[in-house]
């Protein structure tokens, strides 16, 4: 891939990601992606000349409000809360299940 193909790729999963977390609105979505598919297609349409156009500025990489009116760094902030939360309930949980098997095990082997 050339440089600016990288540069769109990279936009381009930047955009999914936002309108995955319902960052931005699916027509957003839709106009976005598709400046910068054409902005892809205008640089490979003139493959021999030497001038090559750059990613447009702005237009995967901002970040907007979410939908219900936040701001998007208040929901990953509720993200990264919720995975802190969760990780050592996992963690509890396992050991859990090791510490019965282990009691099972010495149970049934002296029975």
């Amino acid at each position: 891939m050339s440089v600016d193909e990288q540069q769109v790729n990279d936009a381009l999963r930047a955009l999914d990601e936002d309108h995955r977390l319902q960052r931005i609105r699916r027509d957003e979505y839709r106009q976005r992606r598709r400046a910068l598919l054409e902005s892809l297609a205008r640089d490979t349409a003139g493959a021999d000349d030497t001038v090559r156009r750059a990613v447009p500025r702005g237009i995967a990489f901002q970040r907007d409000a979410s939908p219900d009116g936040r701001d998007a760094r208040s929901s990953e902030n509720a993200e990264d809360a919720g995975r802190a939360i969760t990780r050592p309930l996992a963690t509890c949980a396992v050991l859990g299940m090791v510490a019965v098997s282990v009691l099972l095990v010495c149970w049934f082997a002296f029975a």
